[in-house]
């Protein structure tokens, strides 16, 4: 049996109020609903994190309140740039700058020498990973910029850089499963299922997620079928 942890609702719901107009009432009247002006969303709670971790990861869909946990785990650093200034220059040392593009997959040496907004944007995204790469560090929307083969490169990078240099308690939020197993994470809460699993991925195994279903479509007939 997989180590799975049902998730639970706060019980005090997020509420908002807005007016109600002739927008509204005209949405109702087309989609046959009612609204009285008030939305509710109750958050899931934290569950019990081991103390210290290298990376976990909250995935979900849109809306399924993977923003609002991650609040939970810290404030996600904000980064200023010089507009005078290339990316590579922000960094501490040129040693730092170097690993950490690298390690986010920013390794197009001419994008290191430009500034901060004149970049794409899934280079912006890569150079704020890298300026944000530290413990404790919590980062929303994690590869939801960038193309799926670029996202795979890049968290196989970051997992090895964290593992290598002993970076701790660094909580990725993201809509994309697809990563997970380049990652590499510790644990992984699924918002969309209300499930925590506190041992996702442990060094040398499979993740929790293939486990399961390398169980399921096995049997006496298939006997074990490897994905």
């Amino acid at each position: 049996m997989e180590n799975i942890i049902k998730l639970k609702r706060k019980e005090q719901p997020l509420v908002v109020s807005v007016v109600k107009d002739e927008f509204i009432e005209a949405s109702e009247k087309a989609f046959d609903c009612a609204f009285n002006g008030v939305s509710e969303f109750y958050p899931w709670e934290k569950p019990i994190i081991p103390e210290k971790f290298n990376i976990g990861v909250i995935v979900g869909s849109s809306g399924s309140g993977k923003s609002t946990l991650l609040k939970e785990f810290g404030i996600e650093k904000k980064i200023w740039w010089d507009r005078k200034k290339p990316i590579v220059s922000w960094f501490k040392s040129p040693d730092e700058a170097i690993n950490k593009l690298s390690a986010v997959g920013l390794n197009t040496i001419p994008s290191w020498y430009k500034p901060f907004h004149v970049l794409s944007n899934g280079e912006k995204f890569r150079a704020e990973l890298g300026a944000k790469l530290e413990d404790y560090a919590v980062i929303d929307e994690y590869t939801s910029v960038v193309d799926r083969n670029v996202a795979k490169a890049s968290s196989m990078a970051l997992n090895k850089y964290i593992k290598k240099n002993g970076l701790t308690n660094i909580v990725l939020c993201t809509c994309h499963e697809d990563v997970l197993d380049w990652l590499e994470p510790d644990w992984v809460i699924n918002t969309d299922e209300g499930n925590f699993y506190p041992d996702f991925f442990q060094l040398g195994q499979i993740s929790s997620w293939k486990s399961i279903a390398q169980k399921t479509i096995s049997g006496p007939c298939l006997k074990t079928i490897i994905i």
